[in-house]
């Protein structure tokens, strides 16, 4: 019975409180609220102050009594001194008040002179390990904020410590530490000396790749990263290998896994990587619009793993209002099963276009002579070997493509007059087939998003074609591209774009009547496809879209280069000054490199970049400034 009594007791005692507590909560006027206000200091002391000291501020809590004000005042105080320390702020005078200002409502007032600040007299920062000779850790030492003469702060201290960790773990050095951090203190003089060595350790290497998957063959895979077991272990690398098996295409999801063996001699980094297959098929579809080509629709599907040896297909159906062009592209590729990524290609094109050969007596002349109509017909098949090539420890990655190809182009020329068809019909309408023989490598390095992205492409290729293997027109044709967008500090950019191309293939001229004027048609034997073409917003600005060639029908040379500066001025928007030069000709004495300069607005929108240009043709200053509009990555 005892028992059962001292429970019901303890029930009791709990029901009492509990109906004091229920009490207490429904009436709100005996709860206590208190306001934090620092007085006398500026950022970031004030803000440090103030996240320090508002623990204190109550919220449900009972009507202060003068012995518990009295305590808020000492720890408050105690806090806020605290607070400004890691500042170097060691000498500060803090006064702490509390004011009533209605009957549960109170005020904490700090009312702080920070003082004279703790100066750095001497710093010495020292690296050492098989690490020291980093570049990174090396600029890190040299630029190390806290030099004599500087206020000392602790957050900048603890700051850049960790800068120096994470910048050893992205070059491997994971056993890295602090083997002296110390801050000596002199607070009579006001004076600090600061001692760092930082030890890298040994370098970790990259271990061993375990592949959990079954869709393709282990082979396919294995040559997928771009180090070796063995080779440093490189943060860059690492990332750059979960792009590299998304872009793979047999994946939805990548999740590497590092196996850290850090006990060992050298330090070995394992990877797991387990991988989850993506649908076999995409389908896409887009439509667009843009001052150089019209309207313009896509269409694509990709079958991305038609079997286990990783081999793929895609499909694309497209057309754009320019020149009513239209085409299908469709690629198949197999990998080898070899020591390095190698790949046997095919590809065939169809494509339909129309355009409009015109002629002008000179470049300013506002007159165009329309010499009629060519429908033009390509049907193209390029077999083709591409092996991937790891530069610079795999930072750079080239893509080499040996290739065969056959054009088949039919031309359909109808003249504006009869007195011009006898003279042009026969270079107008010419119909070729060709085989040409040819070695291609592309670079692309793209990092960030919006307008903190920078990118690196290079592009070459080099082919040739003979009637010695049956083609109908003897050329050779090389070509080089290159574009670089890079920062220049806060809120600058700089984007630059360079393209040099050469054919030595026979140019025809012919002498035509127009208008009772007589004139000469210039035409490359170049098949239309390999033409090259000048002017839009993607080439020499303020000019049209593909009008800077001979006779509006492609040349074969072309000079071209670009130089635009990017200021941010909100986190998606950015203002660009530009100028343009080049041209497509036939003949090198007659270059005749055409100008153009203006400025642009960029909106860096969730599908792409949004580009619109007001460009002036300075080569035409009588005409209007030309729009140029974009969507998407530009080629600049």
């Amino acid at each position: 019975m005892s028992v059962i009594a001292k429970k019901g007791r303890n029930g009791t005692a709990l029901l009492a409180v509990c109906a004091v507590f229920f009490a207490f909560m429904a009436d709100p006027a005996g709860a206590s609220t208190m306001e934090v206000v620092v007085q006398g200091l500026e950022e970031p002391l004030r803000g440090n102050v103030e996240t320090s000291v508002k623990p204190f501020r109550l919220t449900g809590v009972g009507r202060l009594t003068p012995r518990r004000q009295e305590r808020m005042r000492r720890e408050a105080r105690e806090r806020a001194l605290t607070a400004m320390r890691p500042f170097g702020y060691y000498q500060a005078a803090v006064a702490v008040t509390i004011e009533q200002l209605e009957d549960t409502t109170w005020r904490l007032v700090i009312d702080a002179e920070a003082g004279p600040p703790v100066r750095v007299v001497a710093a010495e920062v020292v690296l050492s390990g098989d690490g020291a000779g980093v570049p990174g850790l090396v600029s890190w030492r040299d630029a190390w904020p806290l030099t004599a003469g500087r206020r000392l702060d602790q957050s900048v201290w603890e700051k850049e410590k960790q800068r120096a960790l994470d910048i050893a773990a992205d070059n491997g050095y994971l056993l890295a530490s602090f083997t002296r951090h110390r801050i000596a203190l002199d607070l009579e003089r006001n004076e600090a000396r600061l001692e760092l060595e930082f030890d890298t350790g040994p370098r970790a290497v990259m271990g061993e790749v375990r592949f959990h998957q079954e869709q393709v063959f282990p082979y396919i895979l294995e040559n997928l990263p771009r180090f070796q077991s063995g080779d440093p272990y490189d943060a860059w690398l690492l990332e750059r290998f979960r792009v590299d098996l998304w872009r793979a295409g047999y994946f939805r999801n990548a999740e590497i896994t590092e196996d850290r063996r850090l006990g060992e001699s050298p330090p070995r980094v394992d990877l797991d990587v387990r991988l989850e297959p993506r649908p076999p098929n995409t389908w896409q579809g887009t439509i667009g619009m843009g001052s150089d080509t019209g309207a313009r629709a896509l269409l694509s599907w990709n079958r991305h793993l038609v079997s286990q040896r990783g081999d793929s297909f895609s499909l694309a159906m497209g057309w754009q209002e320019h020149n009513d062009e239209y085409h299908v592209r469709a690629n198949y590729r197999i990998p080898r099963s070899s020591r390095a990524r190698r790949f046997w290609s095919a590809g065939a094109l169809l494509k339909r276009e129309s355009e409009t050969p015109k002629i002008r007596d000179r470049f300013d002349d506002e007159t165009l002579y329309n010499l009629g109509d060519v429908d033009i017909a390509d049907h193209s098949l390029r077999l083709g070997h591409v092996s991937v090539l790891d530069r610079d420890r795999g930072r750079r990655q080239w893509f080499e493509t040996l290739f065969l190809e056959y054009l088949d182009e039919n031309l359909d020329y109808t003249a504006s007059a009869e007195s011009v068809t006898r003279t042009v019909a026969p270079v107008l309408g010419e119909t070729s087939r060709n085989l040409s023989l040819g070695l291609g490598y592309d670079m692309s390095n793209t990092s960030g998003q919006g307008f903190e992205s920078t990118v690196e492409q290079v592009r070459t290729w080099g082919f040739v074609s003979n009637d010695a293997w049956g083609s109908d027109f003897n050329f050779v044709q090389a070509y080089l591209s290159a574009h670089w967008s890079v920062r220049l500090g806060a809120g600058w950019k700089l984007l630059a774009r360079g393209e040099l191309g050469y054919s030595d293939a026979q140019v025809r001229e012919v002498k035509v009547i127009v208008d009772n004027r007589p004139l000469v048609v210039s035409v490359t034997q170049l098949p239309n496809l390999y033409r090259f073409k000048a002017g839009g917003s993607t080439s020499v600005r303020g000019y049209g879209f593909e009008t800077l060639s001979d006779n509006n029908i492609g040349s074969n040379n072309i000079v071209a280069a670009s130089i635009e500066v990017e200021r941010q001025i909100l986190k998606d928007w950015s203002l660009a000054a530009f100028f343009d030069a080049g041209n497509a000709f036939n003949d090198w004495g007659e270059a005749g490199l055409k100008k153009g300069a203006g400025i642009g607005v960029r909106w860096y929108s969730i599908v792409g970049a949004v580009r619109v240009d007001l460009a002036q043709a300075l080569d035409l200053p009588d005409r209007p400034w030309r729009i140029h509009f974009t969507i998407g990555v530009s080629l600049l």
